[in-house]
């Protein structure tokens, strides 16, 4: 029974683990798209386009 409860404690970190780095790269990957998204020169200001 000790070795299964060393496992199970493993696993549940393991899976916490991923959780948080899956966490983390998401918040990454959308804080770096809206990051981009307001420094393209190239893109068109959505605040100047008129409303119809």
């Amino acid at each position: 029974m000790k070795r299964f409860d060393i496992i199970a404690r493993q696993d549940r970190i393991v899976y916490i683990l991923l959780g948080v780095t899956a966490t983390i790269g998401l918040a990454w990957v959308i804080w770096r798209h809206q990051y981009l998204a307001a420094h393209d020169p190239m893109a068109a200001p959505t605040h100047a386009v008129p409303a119809r």
